[in-house]
């Protein structure tokens, strides 16, 4: 089968800013895009009732019109299909027809858990497919546009895991585009440096497997999510890869999620690869 990025997209400047990346990754892999817009209309309750809201009779085939012109728009072979199911049903439907190496999605700027929640509905994927979600933020600059060079991969020193087998579908995809995988952990200062053990984890599974040096990169931080933005801004990285090992909401109300601060302040795409905790 063709390699191909499953790209959920809308008409959203975050929607614009993934279309335009996930096609600089796919022209060297001579991957195919597929623009999957999902359109439910939601229904409204009244003292009537609940009801269907009236669309215009036009809007389905113009939307369907609009895709395939940004589809036809892109450097690269791309589709575009508008998928009229509710979002759970849309995305298995997609991911059964294309197998995708990756999912794609805009990620737009929030400012809290409610706003997170209303206008980045794509971040639960990873755990709900445990395929890789790489997620573009939505002022990423048109020079940015380009496969990454240099990827910081965020680990836990002391935390070997391992990867759904989905997730270490996309390994051989950074391998391909040649860029510098740089292993970093954050630790609070003076901490000793740890078992090793996310690091032969990241080289066991291919992920670190020409990562130069044989240990992590320390950054020292009392904040895990905050050593991490640092990383990437100091190691000049254009692609950060984080391990979602899968937390509630529940945990994310009571002590929050260093992916969720990290997504909400981050300058470069995050890839999020679906792993477990090894015991």
């Amino acid at each position: 089968m063709q390699p191909n990025f499953v790209v959920l997209t809308d008409f959203s400047l975050a929607a614009e800013r993934a279309r335009v990346y996930a096609a600089a990754l796919a022209t060297p892999l001579k991957a195919d895009l597929h623009l999957i817009h999902v359109f439910l209309p939601q229904p409204i309750v009244s003292e009537y009732g609940t009801v269907l809201p009236v669309l215009d009779e036009q809007y389905v085939p113009a939307t369907r019109r609009s895709l395939q012109q940004v589809a036809n728009a892109l450097p690269v072979h791309a589709t575009a299909e508008l998928l009229e199911a509710d979002w759970p049903s849309a995305i298995e439907q997609a991911l059964s027809q294309h197998h995708p190496l990756l999912l794609v999605s805009g990620l737009t700027a929030t400012s809290g858990y409610l706003d997170e929640w209303l206008s980045n509905r794509t971040l639960p994927l990873v755990r709900q497919t445990n395929f890789p979600l790489l997620l573009v933020p939505e002022h990423l600059p048109d020079t940015a546009m380009h496969p990454p060079r240099r990827v910081v991969l965020a680990l836990e020193a002391d935390q070997a895991f391992w990867l759904e087998p989905a997730a270490t579908a996309v390994i051989p995809v950074l391998h391909a585009l040649d860029c510098e995988i740089l292993p970093v952990t954050v630790q609070p200062p003076g901490a000793p440096a740890g078992t090793g053990a996310g690091f032969a984890a990241a080289q066991a599974c291919g992920l670190a497997a020409a990562a130069p040096g044989r240990e992590l990169r320390p950054v020292r931080s009392e904040l895990p999510a905050s050593g991490v933005l640092q990383a990437v801004h100091d190691l000049n990285a254009d692609l950060l890869v984080l391990l979602d090992q899968g937390h509630g909401w529940m945990h994310k109300l009571v002590s929050g999620s260093v992916i969720d601060h990290v997504l909400r302040y981050t300058k470069v795409p995050v890839l999020l690869l679906s792993a477990h905790p090894r015991d």
